[in-house]
């Protein structure tokens, strides 16, 4: 009755060897391979009359398996398992080898385990190509963006400006925060800006801005955090909402930051640390959330080194810096501009006006202090002023002036005086301020005097900023 019982466990066995999905295989402790069922053999392609006996790594080095699951299990004493190649039946097999020992510990057999993986290698294949494609069609929306921006006279012909741009639609797909943009005034930054907002997640959120040189310091601090019922005298009886509560959930621009006034800069950096804001007046933080862009034209460095901007602040906004190159280090972008600006202001204008070589070439070799902005300019009162369809004679004439707006420095005198001598230099200086700056406030930090200072010079010399 118990060999009864016994052979009837053994058919048991034998039967789910063979009729096992999964191809399985029996080693011997020296590499041997003593048994293998069918789907052992389906799966290697092989009969088991063909191998029975043979030693594993005598298959590998015929090329019938790139691999041996057995032979690093004998290697190495403990289960091992291996992606194998089979060339007869190419298939791709999970491999798992498991050593078997006896009750003195040494190695007795080795049982493999071998499944088809060759539909998941085919779908992470397939897996791989899709995100190929995927990552080529990023690419592609990314190139037809940066066609979209010249509608907004965001032009990215020079590998310069493309990398600007590659980088701030970056910094908006994670939608980064302290984001600090510099370059010259007149390239852009403001639009920039408003580029990175439009592309981010919450795109749809307000985006906020303020010019920091356009205020003085105690309406730019009310401004920005907003104040309570009576917090001051002619304060609205209704008290405030700052543009940090209005900019909530979505992006607040900090404009020309480089001139924002040393106490308006500790509360900036404590909204930056801890994400709140005390209203003036208030007994109680807001908690506020928005992400921040500040952008400015003045070296931060010289003035951090001059202890009017904070270095704990320039650190904290200098998390992702994006730097626009000025327009005269950038010349591949001068025809798109000059073309869109052309297009833009001839239908606003009802004309049809037209630039040809001879005005291009000088647009090219032209410094452009005021960036796009002055190049923007340039064409616009080209269009409106000249009569003629080509307006090349007056672009040319227009930018051959050594100082814009019509002023040429007065020559000096043999026998002129020392005072003859400061005030020329002084209304050089004026000029060149007006020319650069956009407000009175902004022109005081460039020539480093004071406001009411500059706008009584200003008078004197009969010189105005004009509007760009």
């Amino acid at each position: 009755m118990k060999d009864n019982s016994s052979q009837m466990i053994m058919t048991y066995l034998e039967t789910i060897f063979n009729r096992s999905a999964d191809g399985l295989m029996i080693c011997d402790a020296e590499g041997k391979i003593l048994k293998l069922n069918k789907a052992a053999e389906i799966l290697n392609g092989v009969k088991a009359s063909e191998v029975l006996g043979k030693d594993v790594r005598t298959l590998v080095k015929e090329g019938q398996i790139d691999r041996s699951a057995t032979q690093e299990v004998l290697e190495t004493k403990r289960q091992v398992s291996v992606i194998q190649t089979t060339p007869r039946s190419e298939y791709t097999l999970l491999v798992t080898g498991t050593p078997v020992f006896d009750d003195h510990h040494n190695l007795s057999f080795v049982v493999v385990n071998e499944r088809d993986i060759s539909l998941i290698e085919g779908m992470r294949k397939q897996l791989a190509l899709v995100r190929q494609e995927s990552e080529k069609i990023k690419d592609e929306l990314t190139e037809l963006t940066l066609l979209e921006l010249k509608e907004n006279n965001i032009v990215a012909q020079s590998d310069s400006m493309k990398q600007t741009l590659r980088l701030a639609l970056k910094l908006s797909a994670i939608n980064a925060s302290n984001i600090l943009i510099q370059g010259e005034s007149g390239t852009g930054k403001g639009l920039l800006a408003k580029f990175i907002h439009k592309h981010r997640a919450g795109s749809k959120m307000p985006f906020i801005q303020i010019n920091c040189a356009a205020l003085p310091e105690n309406l730019l601090e009310a401004e920005l955090f907003g104040y309570t019922k009576g917090a001051f005298t002619g304060a609205s009886e209704k008290g405030k909402i700052g543009l940090f509560e209005l900019a909530s959930g979505g992006t607040l621009f900090l404009d020309e930051i480089g001139e924002m006034s040393i106490g308006v800069q500790a509360k900036l950096l404590k909204y930056l640390d801890d994400h709140e804001i005390m209203p003036i007046g208030g007994i109680t933080p807001k908690k506020i959330d928005c992400s921040i862009i500040a952008a400015t034209n003045r070296d931060l460095d010289t003035r951090t080194f001059n202890k009017k901007f904070r270095l704990d602040l320039f650190h904290r906004l200098n998390t992702f810096t994006l730097l626009i190159p000025p327009l005269r280090n950038r010349p591949e972008d001068i025809f798109e501009l000059v073309r869109i600006t052309l297009k833009k202001y001839n239908k606003q204008y009802n004309r049809r006006a037209r630039i040809g070589y001879k005005a291009f070439d000088k647009l090219q070799t032209y410094d452009f202090p005021g960036n796009v902005r002055e190049l923007v300019n340039i064409i616009k009162q080209a269009i409106v002023m000249c009569d003629r369809r080509s307006l090349d004679d007056y672009l040319v004439k227009a930018l051959s002036k050594t100082k814009p707006f019509g002023i040429k420095a007065q020559p000096m005198e043999e026998n002129s005086s020392l005072a003859d001598k400061i005030r020329a230099v002084e209304k050089e200086m004026l000029v060149q301020a007006a020319m650069k700056c956009r407000t009175t406030r902004e022109a005081a930090g460039f020539l480093g005097i004071s406001q009411p200072s500059v706008v009584r010079k200003f008078k004197k010399h009969g010189i105005s900023i004009t509007t760009k």
